[in-house]
């Protein structure tokens, strides 16, 4: 008998595919909980949740943590993690800046961004008059329109910025 073929996305062959999701996300976990008073108040019911993570492809799990933190998901067992494990990974996404992801934007693919990521795109459209206004629109998912009023707002608050730095500094003397 040959191996049943692989899913063509990760989800496909993650453990918990086809599983209740609410045997997931445990009633007392959040991401501003502490993890390990979830841990004594849910006891052994996070034993089945976690096994099923634990018995995951190595591969899948990282897919599975990399797609939580790229979609904020601030709640449920994720990779073998409880919501307020992942608090800290979750921040820590949300200002990091992937320079792929960016270029790809830049060059119309669309891709999640986060919110750094975002406004480095923005940044860098407003900068260089040589990147296609289409192609960007595009790649973050915008209409054109949406996109030139994001690069106005982008440009605003670059010309005040200096000038707020120079009054605070002013404030501290």
């Amino acid at each position: 008998m040959a191996a049943p073929e692989s899913g063509k996305h990760w989800a496909d062959n993650a453990r918990c595919s086809g599983q209740d999701p609410e045997l997931f996300i445990p009633l007392s976990d959040g991401p501003r909980e502490d993890p390990d008073e979830v841990r004594q108040l849910q006891g052994i019911a996070l034993n089945r949740p976690l096994n099923f993570c634990a018995s995951c492809p190595l591969a899948v799990a990282a897919q599975c943590l990399v797609e939580s933190l790229r979609l904020d998901d601030e709640y449920g067992i994720r990779a073998g993690l409880l919501a307020s494990e992942r608090s800290a990974l979750r921040d820590s996404w949300k200002h990091r800046i992937d320079a792929e992801a960016v270029s790809a934007v830049l060059r119309g693919v669309p891709v999640v961004l986060n919110e750094a990521e975002r406004g480095e795109v923005i940044s860098r459209f407003a900068a260089d008059p040589a990147l296609n206004a289409d192609h960007v629109a595009w790649g973050l998912g915008i209409p054109r329109k949406y996109l030139w009023q994001l690069v106005r707002e982008h440009n605003q608050s670059s010309a005040l910025a200096p000038s707020t730095a120079i009054a605070s500094g002013a404030d501290a003397g």
